[in-house]
């Protein structure tokens, strides 16, 4: 027997033993399974934000903290650079970025919009990162994700935490306005 031949063998032996190993599963993103996460009256989570839109774009770490009136979210500029916290209750959002805290009067959307000239939909988010739709407003759902107040919004990878899925990653567009989410870590007690 040649050195050749042996080699051949060896190699398509092993080649044919890889093929049958096991694959781990992927879990997709289906709506239907995700409605239960809107009774979630509690959550944490910390991730990885980038919002592009016509005027700027901003990358941060973001950790947020939703409880049933309060939403409390961090964002830290990279390398630690710069840091804003925004306080969410109803009709009103708190912005302090470290210098002089500020207090607006309004719905969130309409205050990150007008004061900090940013197009992002808080009130919606937060349902948004649990994999649902905003159950205040109309939808249109595609295959993963859905269409809300002319926003895109597409899950391109899930997680398990515990015994739930949940998003891992999370694309958001309207008009030049781009939202990208990746999730690090979930809490849900």
């Amino acid at each position: 027997m040649n050195a050749r031949y042996v080699c051949l063998s060896v190699l398509f032996v092993l080649l044919s033993g890889c093929s049958s190993l096991p694959e781990k599963p992927v879990d997709v993103y289906q709506l239907a399974k995700m409605r239960s996460m809107q009774e979630r009256r509690n959550w944490y989570f910390e991730g990885r934000l980038a919002l592009t839109d016509a005027r700027d774009s901003v990358s941060a770490s973001i950790s947020w903290r939703h409880r049933l009136d309060r939403d409390d979210i961090e964002l830290t500029g990279p390398l630690s650079q710069g840091r804003l916290l925004i306080s969410v209750t109803p009709g009103k959002v708190m912005v302090d970025d470290g210098e002089k805290p500020q207090e607006y009067m309004g719905r969130a959307d309409q205050v990150m919009s007008e004061q900090l000239n940013v197009d992002m939909p808080v009130d919606a988010l937060k349902y948004w990162v649990l994999g649902i739709y905003d159950p205040r407003q109309p939808y249109q759902e595609l295959e993963d994700g859905f269409v809300q107040e002319g926003w895109l919004v597409r899950y391109k990878e899930m997680q398990r935490v515990d015994v739930e899925l949940l998003p891992r990653k999370l694309n958001a567009e309207k008009d030049k306005t781009s939202i990208k989410l990746v999730v690090d870590r979930w809490d849900l007690s």
